[in-house]
């Protein structure tokens, strides 16, 4: 008996120290949540990390490959035993799709990953999972882009995926029957959700015709009919040598790097047949274009006006003046005036928006349909305010100091490095481009920010669509 009491009193014990234990994680979580969420602070996080110091003392090094001459830029770091790759194929993104094949980029991007002429598609992921490596693709507006990351160890693993994805893909009909069925679903859900609505009738609106007014997930009537036939088709007119672009960090020496290169991407078609897209003309005094639908109380506006390419000479003041007017989240010009003094709204913003062929000034805000009008007049106020008087000195100083001590906060994994090191090549900014980017933050005056602000933030300057319940009752 007495034993018997015992093992009950252990049992109790056990189940005590259980509950005791759950109750302690579900404070933690809790006190996690309300510290890191409900009391997140960015500045405090900024102002505290170790990458707010790191400079960039050399340049990345430019690696061209032995026999094919294929170019990448390079960051070797051997204390991580890691290497990224992220690549694109300029140009190969959705708007270069056939016209009568629209999708089909998206459609090759999802297929790359579900396996190669060695490999069915479950074998191929459960090797990427084994092996801790990964391999993504995916098509934007204007490039078809890619990436992996691998451990060193496992990187010979890794180097042979990525080339069979590239040389062999498996493109089995099982598969992409089942890959149109989750794009179809996506086409179903752009029509449940109000920001994708209005995301497709603003492209359409500003671009028209244009390849630019596209829907991402292309046509459905266009997707259905695709064969495995039409994605090889589709590899070899657009995935080339000649648009290919590649930025590599990690431990990996240029002489390795030369080699790999040759090894996975030398066998790719030496010249891609994509079609010329023209810049779009946009009319940004068309009038404001409002779409009534049903969105659960609130209305949400976009807008867009005239932006600069990434090499132009208004760039760096035009990304300061934003930053003031719409792009520092609760300190910007229009969050203070919409949110922080009247509560109007959760969300009113700013940021610009670097297309090839389109470069814009982009944003929009969302309110209750009652309180809409107010916070567009606030909206058109500021822009119109903005552009006449511009920003003050102390403005232009703070924004310059929270982009300068903001920088490196990209850089957190080899990943992002090698990202950034893709779009340096992408966009000719230099090897120096990482020495020199806070070097031209720290020259913009208080001047060129105001002249920018005069030229781009016109009067009138902008094309805005809306959606939501805009009749008076």
């Amino acid at each position: 008996m007495a034993r018997r009491r015992r093992g009950r009193t252990g049992e109790g014990t056990v189940k005590f120290l259980t509950f005791g234990l759950c109750l302690a994680m579900v404070v933690g979580c809790c006190y996690y949540i309300y510290q890191y969420h409900i009391r997140f602070n960015p500045d405090k996080i900024l102002s505290e990390s170790i990458l707010k110091e790191k400079s960039f003392a050399s340049k990345p090094i430019e690696v061209i490959s032995p026999k094919n001459k294929i170019k990448a830029y390079l960051i070797e770091d051997r204390n991580v035993p890691i290497i990224s790759f992220s690549f694109l194929f300029k140009g190969a993104g959705y708007i270069s799709d056939p016209e009568k094949q629209q999708g089909i980029s998206k459609v090759v991007a999802a297929m790359l990953t579900e396996g190669t002429q060695k490999l069915t598609s479950q074998e191929f992921k459960e090797k990427l999972e084994d092996k801790a490596i990964g391999i993504s693709f995916s098509v934007g507006l204007d490039d078809f882009t890619g990436a992996m990351v691998t451990t060193k160890e496992h990187k010979e693993e890794a180097y042979s995926l990525l080339k069979d994805t590239l040389t062999e893909p498996r493109f089995d009909n099982e598969d992409l029957q089942r890959i149109k069925l989750q794009i179809q679903k996506s086409f179903l859900l752009q029509k449940e959700h109000p920001k994708n609505l209005l995301s497709l009738a603003f492209k359409e609106y500003i671009y028209g015709r244009h390849p630019y007014g596209r829907n991402p997930l292309g046509k459905w009537e266009d997707v259905s009919l695709l064969t495995p036939a039409d994605l090889q088709n589709y590899m070899q007119s657009h995935l080339g040598k000649n648009n290919f672009i590649i930025g590599v960090t990690g431990d990996i020496t240029p002489q390795e790097l030369g080699k790999v290169l040759d090894d996975i991407f030398g066998q790719l078609p030496s010249n891609s047949a994509i079609n010329f897209v023209r810049a779009p003309q946009i009319d940004f005094s068309l009038p404001a274009y409002n779409i009534e639908h049903k969105t659960g109380g609130q209305n949400i506006s976009r807008f867009a006006a005239k932006g600069v390419s990434r090499n132009d000479e208004d760039f760096y003041p035009l990304y300061v003046a934003n930053h003031i007017f719409g792009g520092s989240g609760l300190s910007s010009r229009l969050s203070q005036a919409a949110r922080e003094e009247k509560g109007l709204t959760y969300s009113i913003y700013s940021y610009l928006s670097l297309a090839d062929k389109s470069p814009l000034i982009q944003g929009g805000f969302s309110s209750t349909a009652d309180k809409y009008e107010e916070v567009k007049e606030i909206f058109e106020e500021e822009w119109e305010k903005f552009g006449k008087a511009g920003a003050t000195e102390e403005e232009v100083e703070n924004a310059k100091q929270y982009l300068l001590s903001s920088y490196n906060l990209r850089f957190a994994s080899v990943a992002d490095l090698a990202e950034i090191l893709l779009y340096m090549q992408k966009e000719n900014l230099g090897l120096d481009f990482l020495q020199n980017r806070n070097k031209n933050i720290e020259k913009i005056t208080t001047q060129e920010v105001n002249e920018a602000a005069r030229k781009y933030f016109v009067p009138n300057g902008y094309v805005s669509v809306n959606i939501g319940s805009f009749t008076k009752e």
